[in-house]
């Protein structure tokens, strides 16, 4: 399958290269995207001061240090893009992409919004429990199969034939796009207009 990767914007360049400053426990840009799309179509409002500021981000003391009001500020904006963009059925997740064999590594965006999910457990919980309605039951699947495929024990093993590993492959592969089609169902679901 071709893929094709659209650039950077400079604020989310910026916005990357501040995360890499802020240390080893910082997010990844793709876990960020993750965490923050998981805040616009969750099924129960967040406040930000639930999530803000991140615990990488501030000293032991919890302050955030002097100069923090740029991350804070391209933070805000990626939220108010993602919004956007899945307000008009046009969501772009921001993947990792491996650099030696153009694998998309969609885990890493997983993890962000696993990690947003926490926040709202039990409400994350009942949905993914639901998979009989139609848009609920289908964001439900789509959900958990990324959550679930994203677990590294949940390959094939060494018992596995051909059939089997084509099928994990195959799920594989397309879960970039089942990722984003799932997110816009939960902005539908959660956010009707």
């Amino acid at each position: 399958m071709e893929q094709e990767y659209a650039e950077l914007s400079p604020s989310l360049l910026r916005l990357e290269e501040l995360l890499e400053e802020a240390g080893d426990q910082s997010m990844l840009l793709a876990e960020l995207d993750g965490f923050l799309c998981c805040l616009a179509v969750g099924p129960e409002p967040i406040a930000n001061s639930e999530w803000w500021p991140f615990d990488w981000l501030t000293d032991e003391r919890g302050v955030l240090p002097s100069g923090s009001e740029e991350i804070a500020d391209l933070i805000e904006t990626r939220l108010a893009e993602i919004n956007a963009e899945l307000a008009a059925d046009a969501y772009a997740p921001l993947f990792e992409v491996d650099e030696h064999s153009d694998d998309i590594i969609w885990e890493v965006w997983i993890a962000g919004f696993q990690q947003a999910m926490l926040l709202r457990f039990d409400a994350w919980d009942d949905l993914l429990r639901d998979t009989e309605s139609d848009i609920r039951g289908e964001a439900a699947m789509g959900l958990a199969s990324a959550l679930m495929l994203a677990q590294p024990d949940t390959r094939p093993d060494d018992t596995a034939g051909d059939e089997e590993w084509a099928e994990f492959d195959e799920m594989h592969e397309n879960m970039p796009m089942i990722i984003a089609r799932t997110a816009v169902l939960l902005h539908r679901l959660h956010k009707p207009n």
